[in-house]
């Protein structure tokens, strides 16, 4: 059975049943949906959710499943990646730099073997609106896609799969708001070509296709293989039904839906609520002609909730990796790195490092900067600090920073586009904590109780099982 949703439903339910939640009560994708996931956020719970009977944006029974909190748990991705489930701090981010380094080249299948072809709607039949899409917060306005949009560079052919937001516009109508990166690109030079730039939005696949969409690669890196190398096997491609084989989809998809960007047109789009719990201001952004949805029967619709943990843990980790394996290049001592939820997984970094000299834990949030131009606060603490603890690196910061000396101030950077503290648009300041022991006179020790009484005494023996 090739690796798609339904192969990852099933390790949930095997491993994690208790965090697998079904909802049989009908609900409405406009709010409801995410009103239940915020009520769960409020008790610190993150369980992934699967509603079996949803309306469509006509008020209708929409015949298609949705699930969400997918990424919301660390635990997911690890049980995602083939990790057992309690291994998801950095031995996560650490298997998927491995297999990312290890990409698989993806295979074509027959449209008779491709499940996301079972339905095919084209023409008068396609409509946006009888899909369950979710009107996720109170300003966004109308149904928004946060999920994962794949193209070819129209140059040299490799693939991106990047998550971008599209507004429902209309039946077969979209418009797209995309960060100047990899998908900004090829639209851009397609533009100048006068041609549309053609796109798939995929609606639930396999957890590892959305983390592998969140890699930090160069532009000539083709994220079909880097997302193979996740799956730890090849990902399955069909032709899609509008372009052929000039566009390849993937063949395990439960819903695909093909379009193109058209040139020189842009509408207004937005606000959004984006990942920084704040909603992204309206835009003129470029239009989206949907030609085509195909998906399979009983489809489930994989939701990628933006503006908590589970659109920030998605793209953390990935990241997480990057940082890592570029640090550890360059200093050997780095032991960890963290993008915690506080800072959206994009907003604040914490690097673990046991120094070798003065002024090296310094070095290694300078270092950082370069990786991803959103991160902007860089707190560096030693070997004995866990970095996913963030009690603990806050007590690093009372404990061992004095701001006039460990705090760093660079002013006038490159940062976040949806950053709403920056005064002009994607220009702000970066801020490095030394939050290390200074290696120049000794410290004081932590405190501690000694491990042979830790290791001997188990809670339940003197409060019961309860408290095992």
């Amino acid at each position: 059975m090739p690796k798609d949703l339904r192969y990852f439903l099933d390790k949930m339910q095997k491993e994690m049943p208790e965090d697998l939640v079904t909802i049989t009560k009908e609900v409405d994708p406009k709010f409801e949906v995410v009103a239940i996931q915020q009520k769960l956020e409020d008790q610190n719970r993150y369980p992934m959710l699967m509603f079996e009977n949803i309306k469509n944006n006509y008020g209708e029974p929409s015949g298609f499943r949705l699930t969400s909190n997918v990424f919301a748990n660390r635990a997911h991705c690890a049980l995602a990646l083939e990790l057992p489930k309690d291994k998801w701090q950095m031995e996560t981010s650490l298997e998927y730099s491995r297999l990312a380094h290890q990409p698989i080249k993806p295979v074509v299948v027959d449209k008779s073997q491709a499940p996301c072809k079972e339905v095919i709607l084209t023409g008068d039949d396609v409509d946006m609106y009888k899909l369950p899409v979710l009107t996720h917060h109170e300003m966004d306005g109308l149904p928004y896609l946060p999920d994962v949009v794949v193209a070819a560079d129209p140059d040299t052919g490799v693939y991106n799969a990047s998550h971008h937001r599209m507004i429902i516009a209309g039946k077969d109508e979209s418009r797209i708001w995309m960060s100047p990166r990899h998908l900004w690109n090829y639209f851009m030079r397609a533009q100048e070509k006068g041609e549309p730039l053609p796109i798939a939005h995929v609606l639930g696949h396999h957890p590892c296709f959305y983390l592998g969409s969140e890699s930090i690669l160069p532009m000539q890196s083709d994220e079909y293989e880097i997302i193979g190398g996740l799956l730890q096997e090849p990902l399955r491609l069909v032709p899609s039904e509008t372009y052929g084989d000039k566009l390849m989809v993937p063949a395990d998809a439960e819903i695909i839906i093909e379009g193109e960007i058209l040139p020189n047109l842009r509408e207004p789009e937005g606000p959004f609520g984006e990942f920084t719990g704040y909603y992204g201001p309206q835009r003129w952004s470029p239009v989206v002609k949907i030609k085509a949805i195909t998906h399979r029967k009983n489809p489930i619709y994989l939701n990628v909730l933006c503006g908590h943990p589970d659109t920030s843990i998605v793209g953390g980790i990935a990241k997480e990796a990057c940082f890592y394996e570029e640090l550890k290049r360059l200093m050997p001592g780095i032991q960890a790195v963290h993008l915690p939820i506080s800072g959206c997984c994009r907003f604040h970094a914490y690097i673990s490092i046991k120094q070798r000299f003065n002024g090296e834990a310094k070095m290694a949030g300078l270092a950082a900067l370069p990786h991803h131009d959103i991160v902007k606060h860089i707190v560096v603490v030693d070997e004995d600090i866990d970095p996913f603890n963030e009690k603990e690196v806050l007590w690093a910061i009372a404990t061992r920073v004095q701001a006039d000396k460990d705090v760093t101030i660079i002013p006038h950077c490159r940062g976040g586009l949806l950053d709403p503290s920056c005064t002009i648009e994607g220009i702000g300041t970066k801020m490095i904590i030394d939050a290390t022991k200074p290696m120049t006179r000794p410290y004081e020790e932590k405190i501690s109780v000694p491990k042979e009484v830790m290791d001997r005494i188990q809670l339940k023996d003197y409060l019961g099982k309860d408290w095992c």
